[in-house]
């Protein structure tokens, strides 16, 4: 239950890749500007608007607790704690300064061309799914990759090393301690303490396989997402991918992700432990 929850999580906080938004070249823009832009291409300016909401009902969908009062402090301080407006400039201050004018340039040139722009209307169309059409896409990209010839396999392989994963690997890692924290604050009376390394250990623990799940989750969506593209197309895309521009710009939105979300979680942790025992006494 709880590797299949998070494994759906991740298709939910991390689009596939780029959402339909195109850059325009940074000339005589504002840094600032530029950063929002770029973030809106590769949907970076989304990426924690589904957290907070993901974190707060965990504690109800994972059955950490039926207190009531427990499941008010867990919600107000998940929503609090990851506001997305907050965690999305955050985000944007750590990308200002990091991109040459011509690397922005590179990345605008690709998210503007009309390939481009279909690459990311397909990824959009996977991304805004309901629940029940995600599982059904779910299934047919199992079904494609069961039936996938060697080259597009390797090609969907190549996909999942060049985007995203380590995002998605930040983001479910934090989502998993929270539900253990959530169980072990849930049995603590009185002075309340988190057992940080207790947890991060039953983290180390769980996360292969959980990152198996996911990954083999998110090989099937990208199969359904991508399945009308000749292998020709997926080259092309692929290559883009493979620029310096496009691997500098994921490697630092992915450390930036990650030291935020690990952040963020230890403030959870801290204020929602302050909040109980509040009313522990």
């Amino acid at each position: 239950m709880l590797i299949r929850s998070l494994a759906v999580l991740a298709l939910i906080a991390v689009p596939i890749a780029l959402p339909d938004a195109a850059v325009r070249p940074a000339i005589a823009q504002g840094e600032e500007t530029a950063v929002a832009e770029l973030m809106r291409a590769t949907a970076l300016d989304v990426v924690f608007s589904q957290f907070a909401a993901t974190i707060a009902a965990t504690a109800r969908t994972e059955e950490i607790s039926n207190d009531a009062i427990f499941l008010k402090h867990w919600e107000a301080t998940a929503n609090s704690v990851f506001d997305s407006r907050t965690l999305h400039e955050r985000l944007a201050r750590a990308l200002e300064g990091k991109f040459s004018f011509d690397e922005q340039q590179t990345l605008a040139a690709f998210f503007r061309s009309g390939f481009g722009q279909r690459m990311t209307g397909l990824e959009r169309g996977a991304a805004l799914l309901g629940p029940a059409a995600q599982t059904q896409a779910i299934s047919r990209g199992e079904a494609i990759l069961a039936a996938a010839p060697v080259i597009r396999s390797t090609q969907i392989d190549q996909l999942m090393e060049l985007v995203s994963a380590e995002i998605s690997a930040a983001m479910v890692g934090q989502s998993l301690r929270a539900l253990l924290l959530g169980l072990s604050v849930s049995h603590q009376h009185g002075q309340i303490a988190v057992p940080w390394e207790e947890i991060d250990t039953q983290v180390k623990a769980m996360m292969p396989d959980l990152l198996t799940n996911i990954g083999k989750t998110q090989r099937a969506m990208m199969a359904y997402a991508y399945r009308d593209l000749s292998d020709d197309e997926l080259d092309r895309y692929i290559g883009f991918l493979r620029t310096p521009a496009a691997q500098k710009f994921y490697a630092i939105a992915a450390y930036a992700v990650g030291r935020i979300v690990a952040d963020g979680m230890a403030d959870f942790g801290e204020a929602f432990a302050a909040r109980m025992q509040s009313v522990n006494v």
